[in-house]
């Protein structure tokens, strides 16, 4: 089937007309297809060929690229060279605006270099002056020290004594007064005249001597008065002054003509003639009003002499506060080196203050009453204390004490790092504190040989005299006697605990009895069973420092021979035998 894009092949008998048709159906085809974009690629070209369209275009995304990449170093080096190129045309066209503009700042700088050099003038005459031995000088640098001016300054202030009596404002170009202002000794019979008089000196100056386009008159001197001009852009600054002023006054002016142009700026550029505008110039002006006089004359030995004493005595005063106040602190710091307990590491003063660091044990002696001691203040103190434990006898006998507590009837001594206990105390005690007081610093050694030896006499007997009794003919308790076969378990365990903590061993021998009533064929076995009964009930507390063995007698080892029955009840018992050391298990007597 023929493909119905393609138009009839060469020699094909189909008629001029379906041609045409096929070409109109293809174009309305085409054009339903991509007239939209046939549309949109037009408006592209035409912006395209618009410069004006592509100058918008640009201007409305530069701003926001160029605030985006403020900060990336390749935008910075690929403006630099234009942005240079076009300051140094503009400076060559006209270095005016820029002049303009820079002043308030440069006006600073300018002043910071040439105080510079009159600080080396001025040292270069404190220097001169130090040779000097005259009270005056003695006077000026009491001076000096007490407003905390430098020596220099206070020397230029007493010997170069000046006032300013008249301050104008002048507008550069047209030599109009601007506003003036006067200390109220001034006789000025026309401030108009006199403005008018400085600007035809300067046009004078300029027009009859070769000068730059950018300097001026600074200053003229009639009589006893001078007379210093400042020149600013847009406007001039003239003071009228009697006597010799210091170099500092001109800084003054420089600030007060830099103070008008920042803040009358716009009614300088278009100034028409009506000062009224540059009224709030005054307090600018009345601050170079400025005046030194020369203190009153007269003999000033007395009181030269009065202040040499005063400050001779203040100096002794001082001195005598301090060597005691360092005398306190050196005996204060003594103190706490000999002081157990207390380690110094770093003593001294500083801002103001002594401060103190070491290392306290907590049982050693407060500080803070040793510094009261010293009578010294202690909020004149800072102390730094670090927490340890001291090893010296003292501390540590007194740590150990608060640390074992003691009952009542123990005894502790500290020698050569052995504690030493003795006295009466229960073996639990004796085995807790063998077991703590080691790790405690100061002691390397425990030795409660003492009171383990009065303790292990009071348990022997304790379990010896201990014996409990049968019924007749049986291997049960007789009544009342559990309470005593309880104590005796509990004498055995004082026993396991005392030669745990003495590293001993000790033998029970528990042995069994019979009355003489029966056959001793039967009393054996059974005094054997009544000492196996016993032997049972002290298994439970026995441990591994204990050992026990059992035997019985029968009837051949009575308490007392009697046919009574009372006096037979106490035969009818076990008896227990404690020795130390292992020993052979006890044979049954004949």
């Amino acid at each position: 089937m023929p493909d119905p894009r393609v138009g009839p092949a060469l020699g094909s008998d189909a008629p001029p007309g379906d041609d045409r048709e096929h070409a109109d159906d293809f174009a309305e085809l085409v054009t339903l297809l991509v007239a939209r974009e046939r549309a949109q690629l037009a408006a592209i070209q035409a912006r395209l060929d618009d410069p004006a369209l592509r100058r918008r275009d640009v201007g409305e995304i530069l701003p926001e690229v160029l605030l985006q990449h403020a900060l990336d170093p390749d935008l910075a080096r690929a403006l630099a060279p234009g942005v240079e190129r076009a300051i140094t045309t503009s400076v060559r066209q006209n270095p005016t605006p820029l002049a303009d503009a820079l002043f308030p700042v440069m006006g600073p700088a300018i002043r910071k270099a040439v105080a510079s050099s009159l600080a080396a003038m001025v040292e270069s005459l404190n220097r001169t002056l130090e040779q000097s031995v005259s009270w005056r000088s003695m006077v000026w640098r009491y001076e000096a020290f007490r407003t905390g001016k430098s020596f220099g300054e206070v020397v230029l202030l007493h010997t170069l004594l000046y006032r300013v009596e008249q301050v104008f404002l002048i507008e550069r170009e047209s030599g109009l007064l601007l506003q003036h202002v006067e200390a109220g000794h001034g006789q000025v019979r026309d401030v108009d005249m006199v403005s008018g008089m400085l600007t035809a000196i300067r046009d004078f100056v300029r027009d009859s001597f070769r000068v730059d386009k950018g300097d001026g008159l600074e200053a003229l001197k009639v009589g006893e008065l001078s007379v210093w001009v400042e020149q600013g852009p847009r406007a001039v600054l003239a003071a009228v002054l009697r006597g010799e002023a210091p170099r500092s006054f001109r800084e003054r002016l420089q600030q007060a003509i830099e103070a008008i142009h920042l803040e009358f700026s716009e009614p300088l550029e278009r100034f028409s003639g009506d000062s009224a505008v540059f009224e709030g110039a005054r307090p600018i002006l009345e601050s170079c009003l400025q005046s030194e006089f020369r203190a009153g004359g007269g003999h000033s030995g007395r009181r030269t002499w009065l202040l040499v004493g005063a400050v001779l005595a203040g100096l002794a005063v001082w001195l005598g506060l301090t060597l005691r106040s360092r005398w306190r602190w050196d005996g204060y710091v003594d103190a706490l080196r000999a002081e157990p307990g207390i380690v110094v590491t770093s003593s001294g003063r500083r801002g103001g203050h002594y401060v103190i660091a070491g290392l306290r044990d907590p049982l050693a002696r407060d500080p803070e009453q040793i510094l009261d001691s010293r009578a010294i203040a202690r909020a004149t103190v800072e102390s730094h204390w670090e927490a340890y434990h001291a090893a010296q006898p003292a501390l540590a006998l007194a740590r150990a004490r608060q640390v074992l507590r003691p009952p009542d009837g123990a005894t502790m001594e500290l020698a050569d790092g052995v504690l030493r206990i003795g006295g009466t105390a229960p073996m639990s005690w004796l085995a807790d504190a063998s077991r703590l007081a080691v790790i405690l610093p100061g002691v390397t050694r425990v030795d409660a040989s003492a009171a383990v030896d009065g303790a292990q006499t009071r348990v022997i007997r304790q379990i010896e005299t201990a014996a409990p009794r049968f019924t007749k003919g049986e291997t049960r308790l007789a009544a009342g006697q559990s309470d005593g076969l309880r104590q005796l378990a509990l004498g055995a365990g004082d026993l396991q605990a005392l030669a745990v903590a003495s590293d001993r061993r000790f033998t029970l021998a528990l042995v069994g009895h019979t009355d003489a009533d029966g056959a001793p064929e039967a009393n054996v076995p059974l005094s054997r069973a009544r000492a196996e009964i016993v032997r049972a009930a002290l298994d439970a507390v026995r441990g591994d420092r204990l050992e026990i063995v059992t035997d019985g007698v029968g009837s051949q080892d009575p308490v007392v021979e009697s046919p009574k029955e009372t006096d037979k009840q106490q035969n009818r018992r076990v008896t227990v035998h404690v020795t130390p050391g292992r020993e052979p298990r006890a044979e049954a007597r004949p």
